[in-house]
């Protein structure tokens, strides 16, 4: 068994990681299993959240210290994916050289895949191999390189399971060459925590890596058709299936969850201080959110909730919807929803992260638009 990680007496080498990680800026620590304290830098809906018991995530630590090591595994798993970028990207192109040198004078490709010299191609599922040729990486380098910029840009979710596969290799190569070259003793505990994170469902993936039933050759892999009619995907690796208008505004709508803060820094005391802004903030904090929690009036009014009495608790009707959707997806900038008035209401409102004029954390319900019937809505 690998010696644990102290988190303070790290190595030079590991403190290296870590900071190679703090390069990954599309990938957050809480894709790795981390969800407390103030490391949780910018605004994202999930920071200052309370869990199912009221408490900071934080407090679901045994202590100060296994909150530390967590913090510091998190750090040095995406430290090692960062590194693996480049090895595996140069790995595929020497494979893809090394097949198409042997498929143009006649060699065995397969004697290749399963050699030492292999780097990256001998590490794909073994029941799939006769389809491993120089095209086949070709295709394959196209959605490594994919998902190699999804990680420096923002990481969501694998568009085929080619891209599942290719965060696989990333995490596998990553772990094995933090491990030897910096003693980061991540192991494949670690490793699994990563994929989890990466693409949760991790049961095709596994499947895939099984034995073919019987020994029968497994047919050529659809491996490059996207999960999601509607995804864009590089037309080099799936060619049949180009979006059609209708598809790519759905795509559109479902990307664009990123909605902008209405009264950033300085602006939000203003609107407060004028009405714009309802503070919520005692509420929230006692059930929900410890950080400051406002609501545009706009939202208030169109929801019939003017003039309740302090009593009835409307904020649930707008902070337990909201606090789901910051738990399902902490590290976004803004989750829209739903709203419900104590009559019946709907209402499309956002819950949005943002930060006051002193930088520190603060969120708010803000009004994007009715909704007029089953399936429209007006924005």
């Amino acid at each position: 068994m690998a010696p644990e990680i102290d988190p303070h007496d790290l190595t030079p080498g590991q403190i290296e990681l870590i900071n190679e990680g703090r390069k990954l800026e599309g990938v957050h620590l809480t894709l790795f299993g981390y969800f407390g304290g103030p490391e949780l830098q910018g605004a994202c809906i999930g920071r200052m959240q309370l869990d199912e018991d009221g408490e900071l995530p934080a407090a679901n630590y045994a202590s100060p210290e296994a909150r530390l090591r967590e913090l510091v595994i998190a750090q040095l798993l995406r430290g090692a994916l960062r590194q693996s970028i480049p090895i595996v990207l140069a790995g595929i192109f020497e494979d893809i050289f090394a097949l198409r040198t042997l498929e143009a004078a006649g060699g065995d490709g397969q004697a290749y895949i399963t050699s030492a010299g292999a780097r990256v191609v001998d590490g794909l599922p073994p029941a799939y191999r006769r389809h491993y040729t120089s095209g086949f990486l070709q295709r394959f380098a196209v959605v490594a390189a994919e998902v190699a910029s999804d990680f420096e840009l923002g990481w969501e979710e694998p568009r085929t399971f080619a891209h599942e596969l290719a965060a696989y290799c990333f995490a596998k190569k990553g772990v094995r060459n933090a491990d030897t070259e910096y003693g980061a003793s991540l192991g494949a505990v670690n490793l699994d925590r990563m994929m989890v994170g990466l693409i949760e469902d991790t049961g095709v993936l596994e499947e895939t890596y099984r034995p073919a039933p019987d020994g029968r050759d497994q047919g050529a892999p659809a491996w490059f058709v996207p999960y999601n009619p509607a995804s864009r995907v590089n037309p080099y690796l799936y060619p049949e299936g180009m979006p059609s208008t209708e598809q790519v505004d759905l795509l559109e709508h479902q990307v664009a969850h990123e909605i902008p803060e209405r009264h950033p820094g300085p602006s939000r005391r203003k609107a407060l201080a004028e009405g714009a802004l309802i503070d919520i903030s005692p509420y929230a904090s006692d059930r929900y959110f410890l950080c400051p929690v406002a609501v545009e009036h706009t939202v208030v009014a169109a929801l019939g909730l003017e003039g309740l009495p302090s009593d009835s608790e409307w904020e649930d009707l707008l902070l337990h919807p909201a606090w789901h959707g910051a738990a399902e997806h902490p590290a976004w900038k803004s989750f829209d929803y739903v709203a419900t008035g104590f009559d019946g209401q709907l209402l499309y409102v956002a819950l949005v992260a943002g930060t006051d004029e002193v930088d520190s954390p603060v969120l708010t319900i803000q009004y994007i638009g009715e909704v007029l019937g089953e399936g429209t809505d007006e924005s």
